[in-house]
């Protein structure tokens, strides 16, 4: 055996994890297939990116007027908790795009089409995952108010918005939100 072949299998190699997942996003197409029996025209094989970055473990994206499909996946929850990544969250956006493929937006994210396709495969029908990850970023939040005794938080994104005119309402009484400079952001 030569030494110069390091494996570690602390840090899994990434082009190895990818071309895992996509195998198994193929493999999950091709059950889906089995279970409905649509066609391969109907249910191709999504594109699959490993560009989702915060808490999400993965994502199904449709383009609505094409029809076409491709998942992300979050390449660090994938390098830290591969079993999980390849177990759960494949099968789990594969049944999301199968679910858009076959019953188009008629079909709750995650409603009884998703949940019994979820069955099928033999996979846990949770919505969300358990697996610790942390957020990207912490936006900073404004100070806004209305009739409520309570302030309401605006993100820096919506109070950008609500500076350049979007107008944003009470969830509570339904009164228009004012922004309050004072005491300016929360922790």
């Amino acid at each position: 055996m030569s030494s110069s072949l390091s494996l570690s299998f602390d840090t899994p190699d990434p082009d190895d994890l990818h071309a895992r997942v996509e195998a198994r996003a193929a493999y999950w197409i091709d059950r889906a297939r089995e279970i409905t029996g649509a066609s391969a025209r109907r249910l191709p094989v999504p594109e699959v990116r490993f560009d989702l970055r915060g808490r999400a473990a993965g994502q199904a994206v449709f383009a609505r007027r094409s029809r076409r499909c491709h998942v992300r996946i979050n390449a660090d929850l994938l390098a830290s908790h591969p079993r999980e990544m390849l177990d759960e969250t494949v099968p789990h956006e594969i049944a999301h795009v199968v679910v858009y493929r076959l019953y188009g937006t008629r079909a709750k994210p995650h409603g009884r089409e998703w949940q019994s396709l979820m069955q099928a495969f033999g996979v846990d029908a949770s919505p969300c995952h358990a697996l610790p990850a942390e957020p990207v970023r912490r936006l900073k939040q404004y100070r806004y108010v209305c009739g409520c005794d309570e302030p309401a938080w605006l993100t820096s994104i919506r109070h950008k918005r609500a500076c350049n005119g979007t107008a944003y309402r009470c969830r509570r009484c339904g009164q228009e939100l004012a922004h309050a400079p004072d005491n300016e952001t929360a922790g």
